[in-house]
């Protein structure tokens, strides 16, 4: 089989320029490139240029993507807009990772699942449903960044569950706002990161629900000076990025509101979390399997009265000789094994099995399909 390596990236505030695009197309003849959009897929060979100044230098976002396990996501941030504190709470090891790149703030989350898990997923798409974190993070939105937390504590839970030791157990980060109401591009982000979603509802058991932006700091502009109106104004005109977030922030400063910071509360072990996502998988295992069974009385109670038809049904499907009357056949049998269960007649339903079976010996594909469903 053949290797799949998969990079995209984008620019999110602002176009490529023209030298820009030049520039890029003389990183690879593979590229498929727009003025917001480079794309590298490799089958044979590598990108042989470095991932991670190729973002810095031209991009806002990275997507890699292999066929042997590993899932990567970069962005690039304007230096200064995340807060010291924030980068602080949410890291860990290799897989969620912050630094510094000339004026710029690079995050990097990233999973090696060696070996893969079996799925061929192409990347094709796959960034644009992510992008949108960037912006919330940008805004205060630190959902991303706690789900990335646990993504990339996944080996040391393994590992804790096999040594046992509680002394080297991981301590969450703050649980930000709004973890039980998931956007598209968060539910995007568990899937293309693999999170369990158990652990996911076990962690937002302790967060709380915000509004995510104060709708009373537009009562604000109006003590924005005429000067700084019209700085607001040449900025908007001039495309500067991600001006919504200057204003807001200055609107706040205006009020008295302090910056978005990290959220308080008391504050869970990754082995604790992992309690609470088994609890939770548990008990969906129960409501499923009652579920089922619900869906199984309720078909046998609407098979009671068809039960003298469908014995009769049984003969001339296995006279025709043909695997999908046989398959039929045994699938009567399963419902007439169960109806019969169901209301003590179990001896019975095996004596009229066992004249069927007496009467076609020589049936060797209907017998074997007889076997394979636990019905010989």
């Amino acid at each position: 089989m053949s290797e799949y390596q998969y990079y995209e990236f984008q620019t999110l505030d602002r176009p490529l320029t023209g030298p820009e695009q030049a520039e890029i197309n003389r990183l690879s003849s593979r590229v498929q490139l727009t003025a917001t959009r480079a794309i590298f897929v490799y089958n044979y060979s590598d990108f042989r240029s470095n991932p991670r100044q190729v973002l810095t230098q031209y991009f806002d976002a990275m997507l890699y993507l292999t066929n042997w396990g590993t899932r990567q996501v970069m962005f690039r941030f304007p230096k200064n807009s995340i807060p010291a504190e924030v980068m602080s709470a949410y890291q860990y090891d290799s897989g969620l990772e912050w630094s510094m790149a000339d004026d710029y703030i690079v995050l990097n989350i990233e999973l090696n699942n060696e070996g893969g898990d079996g799925e061929w997923l192409e990347g094709e798409g796959t960034l644009s449903g992510l992008v949108q974190v960037r912006d919330d993070i940008l805004q205060g939105d630190y959902r991303a960044l706690y789900l990335a937390w646990l993504m990339a504590t996944e080996y040391a839970l393994e590992d804790l569950e096999d040594e046992q030791e509680d002394e080297d157990d991981l301590t969450e980060p703050p649980v930000p706002p709004n973890l039980k109401t998931l956007s598209p591009p968060l539910r995007n982000f568990i899937d293309f990161f693999g999170i369990d979603p158990d652990l996911v509802t076990a962690a937002a058991q302790t967060s709380p629900s915000a509004e995510k932006s104060d709708p009373k700091l537009s009562k604000n502009i109006k003590l924005l000076t005429e000067a700084e109106k019209r700085d607001f104004l040449q900025r908007l005109l001039d495309g500067e990025p991600r001006l919504n977030i200057a204003l807001i922030n200055r609107l706040r400063e205006l009020s008295g509101a302090d910056a978005p910071g990290l959220p308080a509360g008391g504050r869970r072990t990754l082995t604790q979390l992992a309690t609470l996502a088994d609890e939770i998988t548990q008990q969906q295992i129960a409501a499923e399997k009652q579920k089922s069974e619900k869906a199984r009385l309720q078909k046998l109670v609407a098979l009671a009265p068809q039960e003298a038809g469908l014995w009769a049904k049984i003969p001339g499907l296995i006279a025709e000789k043909r695997a999908n009357t046989y398959e039929e056949a045994v699938n009567i049998l399963k419902d007439l094994r169960d109806l019969l269960t169901h209301h003590g007649r179990a001896a019975e339903f095996q004596t009229k099995l066992a004249a069927i079976r007496a009467q076609y010996p020589t049936l060797t594909s209907f017998h074997r399909r007889l076997k394979e469903n636990n019905l010989a």
